[in-house]
């Protein structure tokens, strides 16, 4: 009996390093074809290291403030609860902070309660908690890509208002009020607060650039660098509202063009992560004394926590390779 408790403990450990070393091939097959794409951006941009590429993004708002005083300059440093508090805000979701994190550590809890119980396994029951947490982080991401397309198509509808509230003689601060009451959350709340900044005595470019930095949306942040700098060079803002728009468009038809083209790895994503976790379940059902040493047995119970675990990995990698940045 302990012959075969070794030698099942040596096939594991064994599965377990050919898995592990064609992941980590992966990943590096990856992280080089992505190393060398960056290189060749880089090459054709003109830029030869990574500061010189953080001076060309930030050139634009520099020269916004040619003509303003200088301000000390101030390290921001964003807490954790910052950042997951920016995630909740672009998924759409009007709860705290500590709601989302209490809601989530309960539902962890209690999904290893039943898991402990029912499989009488501890390791099996922290499974059973990061599914919870995977599961939420899936569908929070989901949520944000839902909410940035409807951002998208709510920001081409307030360009088009502004358009034609300036060809009829408006003031850009009266464009931006004007789509304040037509258009809805979230386009329709983030110009209402640029004009009662404005309203306030703030200044119209300074209450764009914090829109920009709260938003975190790159067809928003467009917008109000354009907007800034045709109030500071001069120009038909009118023209600009159709340019943008164009441009904006053509942003969101390439960005279905791509979903289109990664549409089967992520099929392909979803279909291997179920199977497995099907097959798990549908042979507990019929056969539950051929999955019991699964159970029962500590090397069971390691095989079962590295199928999770290389189910969250294959899907973050296979989530990397069909993410573009454009």
């Amino acid at each position: 009996m302990g012959d075969n408790s070794a030698i099942n403990l040596i096939i594991s450990v064994i599965v377990f390093g050919l898995v592990l070393s064609v992941w980590c091939i992966g990943v590096f097959l990856w992280m080089g074809r992505y190393f060398l794409k960056l290189q060749a951006v880089r090459r054709r941009l003109g830029i030869s290291s990574k500061t010189d590429g953080d001076s060309e993004t930030l050139r634009l708002w520099r020269d916004m403030q040619i003509q303003q005083e200088p301000q000390e300059v101030s390290v921001d440093k964003t807490s954790v609860q910052k950042k997951v508090q920016d995630w909740i805000d672009d998924a759409g979701w009007k709860v705290p902070f500590r709601i989302v994190v209490l809601g989530v550590c309960c539902a962890s809890f209690v999904a290893f309660i039943i898991a402990y119980t029912f499989f009488n396994g501890i390791w099996i029951g922290v499974c059973g908690a990061f599914s919870v947490f995977f599961i939420f982080m899936q569908y929070t991401q989901n949520r944000i890509m839902q909410q940035a397309n409807l951002f998208e198509r709510q920001l081409l509808d307030a360009l088009g208002v502004a358009a034609r509230s300036l060809r009829a003689g408006h003031p850009l601060v009266g464009a931006f009020q004007l789509i304040a009451e037509e258009i809805k959350e979230p386009v329709g709340v983030i110009f209402r607060h640029i004009h009662q900044q404005q309203a306030f005595g703030s200044d119209l470019r300074e209450a764009l650039k914090n829109a920009a930095k709260e938003k975190r949306n790159t067809e928003f942040k467009l917008f109000a660098t354009a907007v800034t700098v045709q109030m500071q060079s001069g120009g038909n803002l009118a023209d600009l509202m159709d340019t943008l728009s164009s441009v904006i468009r053509e942003r969101i038809w390439l960005n279905k063009r791509i979903r289109v083209l990664t549409a089967q790895t992520q099929f392909s994503k979803i279909v291997l992560i179920a199977m497995p976790i099907f097959l798990f379940l549908m042979l507990n059902v019929v056969s539950p004394d051929y999955m019991k040493p699964l159970f029962e047995d500590p090397v069971g119970n390691l095989l079962i926590v590295l199928m999770f675990v290389n189910l969250i990995l294959g899907s973050w990698l296979m989530n990397r390779l069909s993410k573009m940045n454009f």
